[in-house]
């Protein structure tokens, strides 16, 4: 299998930013927050870090426009508001 990661570091957080055979996988940390598409499902988000089997669906399947949804909302929050940044992906 190949992979590649990636770390970007803004407002505190780390992005690791993850494209494998099987699709890509962006994690938040320290929130522990994924937004994926892997599973034949499309983009979506696991919102609760200890409930990996909770997802909610989002608008972009594309690494590269999640990422950068992701990265204007922690940088206009100044941190990561749960509840704004689902509404803002869905």
């Amino acid at each position: 299998m190949q992979k590649e990661q990636t770390k970007l570091h803004i407002q505190g957080k780390t992005i690791y930013i993850v494209t494998a055979d099987g699709g890509w996988t962006l994690i938040v940390m320290p929130d522990k927050i994924i937004l994926d598409d892997y599973h034949n499902k499309g983009g979506h988000i696991h919102p609760e870090p200890k409930n990996h089997k909770k997802e909610i669906k989002i608008k972009f399947d594309t690494q590269t426009e999640n990422l950068n949804m992701l990265v204007n909302h922690i940088n206009k929050n100044k941190k990561l508001i749960l509840n704004e940044l689902i509404e803002e992906l869905k």
